[in-house]
């Protein structure tokens, strides 16, 4: 029962550093059973978000600088950002917005913030 309540403890705080998609190395390792759980508990959360309109998942002090470097490490191609398009292309060096970077480097799939957030590693 322990490992169970344990397991579903990691799952919740797991919402919010991987947003709403699960890495695939992570969803690996759960169950059918967690998988859901997951799936349901951040469709409630995100629910809850959207009736407060308040962004819940964003730093608590803000930041010195709206804008952080990225270096981009997989080919995008052209995305929609908040205030205009840009081409996400390999290896390119940019100055993003940091919430327009911030769900890219939430899910440690395409951008990284700065060097040492490289060894950086979601697992359970």
């Amino acid at each position: 029962m322990s490992e169970r309540y344990n397991r579903a403890e990691v799952i919740r705080s797991l919402r919010w550093v991987v947003e709403n998609v699960l890495p695939e190395d992570i969803a690996n390792k759960l169950s059918d059973a967690e998988k859901d759980y997951f799936k349901n508990h951040s469709a409630t959360l995100q629910s809850y978000i959207a009736d407060l309109d308040l962004g819940l998942t964003v730093d608590m002090v803000p930041p010195k600088d709206p804008y952080i470097k990225v270096r981009v490490l997989d080919e995008i191609g052209n995305v929609a950002l908040s205030n205009q398009f840009t081409n996400l292309a390999r290896h390119a060096i940019l100055f993003l917005r940091r919430t327009d970077a911030e769900p890219y480097i939430s899910q440690v799939v395409h951008l990284f913030e700065k060097p040492k957030v490289l060894n950086y590693s979601n697992e359970i």
